[in-house]
This record gives C-alpha cells, sequence and structure tokens, in this order.
C-alpha cells in the first residue's frame, strides 16, 4: 500500500506535468485515471493544488512568479519542499495564514499598523511622536483631557509630549503603563508585555492591580497579575527604530525573535542552538546578510528551502 508520501510525490509529478499546458490527452487520461484510482489520490491533490495557490500570496507582493516552481523542481531539495507543503495542506493552513506572513490580517483595522519589514513613525495630535516596528499595531486616542495608546501586537516606542500635568497611558491585554512626559519602549507578548524607560519614570499597574514605579533607564516587564524585579537597560533597547538590532551576549532565540518580524515566510529555530550566545549590531532590514553572519559566528547551519521557508539547526 502506498505510503502519504509517496501520494505526494505522485500529486507534485502531475501537477508539475500539468503546469505545462499542452499535456497530452492521453496523459490527462491518465491523469484523472491516477485520481480515481484511491480516494486519497483526488484529496492528496486537492491539497496540493490549495497550498499552492496559497504559496501563491508572495506574487502578489512582488516576488518572482518562478520561485515556487523552481522550488519544487529542485530534486534535492524537493522531499524536505513536499514535506512542508504537505503539513502546510494537513494543517489546513489557509490563505489568510500565509498573508499574514506579510501583513498581520489582525492589524489591519487598527489606528496604526506595519507590516513584515515595515516601521512607522507617526505624530499625534498632542506632539507626541509614535514608532512603530515591524507586524506592529495600535490605536490611539487624543482629546483635551484623555492621551492613550492601546498595543495590539509588536514593538512601541512613544516620545510622549509634556502637556501640563495630563498623563500620558499606554495599555496592553496585561495592564497600562502612565507618564506625563518621557521616551519609553513596549513590546507586547502573548504572556507578557516588556517595556523599556529609556527616558522616563513610569507607573505600572497590571490588569488585577498590581503597582509599580519605573525609574529611568530601567527595564522590566509584567502580565495581568505580576511586576519583575527592574533591572538596568544596555543601551541597544532601541536600536530597531534605527533599523538594527543590537545583541549584547543575547540568547539566539532572542535574535530570531527580532528578526521574524523582518522576514516574509517562516523562520525556524531548532531549540538545541536557541540559547548560543552571541553580541554585535544588525541591520533589520536585510536579515540574509544577519543570517549569513550568524553562521559565521556560531555552530549553527542556516537552510534555505527557500526565500519563505529558511532553518537555523545545529552545525554537522
Amino acid at each position: 500500500m502506498k505510503t502519504d508520501e509517496q501520494i505526494v510525490e505522485q500529486a507534485i509529478e502531475w501537477m508539475l506535468q500539468l503546469e505545462q499546458g499542452d499535456l497530452p490527452a492521453t496523459e490527462r487520461a491518465a491523469f484523472e485515471r491516477w485520481k480515481a484510482a484511491d480516494p486519497r489520490h483526488s484529496t492528496a491533490y486537492a491539497n496540493l493544488t490549495q497550498s499552492v495557490r496559497q504559496f501563491d500570496v508572495p506574487r502578489k507582493v512582488g516576488a518572482a512568479p518562478a520561485i515556487l516552481r523552481n522550488t519544487l523542481q529542485q530534486k534535492s531539495k524537493r522531499r524536505k519542499t513536499l514535506k512542508r507543503i504537505a503539513a502546510l495542506a494537513g494543517l489546513t493552513v489557509g490563505a489568510g495564514a500565509l498573508l499574514d506572513q506579510f501583513t498581520p490580517v489582525g492589524g489591519l483595522t487598527a489606528d496604526l499598523h506595519t507590516s513584515t519589514g515595515e516601521r512607522r513613525r507617526t505624530i499625534l495630535a498632542d506632539g507626541s511622536v509614535v514608532t512603530l516596528n515591524a507586524r506592529s499595531s495600535a490605536d490611539h486616542l487624543i482629546l483635551p483631557s484623555l492621551r492613550q495608546i492601546r498595543l495590539f501586537a509588536g514593538e512601541i516606542q512613544v516620545q510622549v509630549a509634556a502637556q501640563g500635568a495630563l498623563p500620558f497611558s499606554i495599555d496592553t491585554a496585561h495592564g497600562s503603563v502612565s507618564l506625563p512626559a518621557g521616551t519609553l519602549m513596549l513590546r507586547y507578548q502573548e504572556l507578557r508585555t516588556d517595556i523599556v524607560a529609556l527616558q522616563a519614570a513610569p507607573s505600572l499597574t497590571t490588569r488585577n492591580g498590581t503597582r509599580a514605579e519605573l525609574a529611568s533607564g530601567q527595564r522590566t516587564w509584567f502580565d495581568q497579575d505580576s511586576i519583575a524585579s527592574p533591572h538596568q537597560i544596555n543601551g541597544g533597547e532601541n536600536s530597531w527604530v534605527d533599523g538594527y538590532y543590537t545583541a549584547s551576549d543575547t540568547p539566539l532565540a532572542e535574535v530570531v525573535a527580532a528578526l521574524r518580524p523582518y522576514r516574509k515566510g517562516i523562520l525556524r529555530l531548532d531549540p538545541a542552538v536557541a540559547q548560543l550566545r552571541i553580541s554585535g549590531t544588525f541591520p533589520l532590514d536585510d536579515t540574509d546578510r544577519v543570517l549569513s553572519a550568524l553562521a559565521s559566528a556560531l555552530p549553527i547551519a542556516v537552510t534555505r528551502v527557500s526565500p519563505y521557508w529558511v532553518s537555523i539547526s545545529s552545525r554537522a
């Protein structure tokens, strides 16, 4: 009995043949017989076709149309590519999920939002300056009696303009940060919010009422219940505003996490190398260059299955 992998191999071969456009009638009939011979054949081909349509999203944002086909036709990489396509189809990943790799769908309705690889600077009505990192989204409300930002995703730097004693608050799902003036950064993650007080002394209040004060030059994180002990910043936390990521004896996992919002595709990291540490300043707008630099400096291998699927693992 054929394995699922063998069936997927056959499905990809048929897809490539059919793409040629001038397939003889006898071959088309053979294709129909193949699909009818086993329900798994037609299912595999349908899943593969749908997955290919999902991968067509890169073409809509300017990528070369031949990227997917060329990847599939590389004999040496076909098995890995097929497994990944099959995984996507098996997990029923929709086109919207792939599109989200390019423009975060959930943030499109926010007042301020950025796509993959984009930073955005906005001056608010009160004179405050907001800079969004890549793949970030936030709402803002500036009134005579209220100044507020709601951060939904990603990372933000806010240079708060003073307006007397009127506070400026930045809210996330985990709590709220308030200050009358100054510069600070927040990064929203699923389980916590990171805060860096660059030139500010903000007040923190978690969703469940825990309160604390943060001194200028300190950083910490908070979740819905608690606020971590603060520690001093190292000075490079906001280098992303200028397009760089600064690592100071930083785990590789954190570096890769900073690169992901700048890559249109999937960037996998093997847990076995996640805690390797590195220092340096890396250009966020050229992640391929960063990956090459990391591979030169660390005992890791960077495998490019396609421009949109890159894996980092231990060097053999």
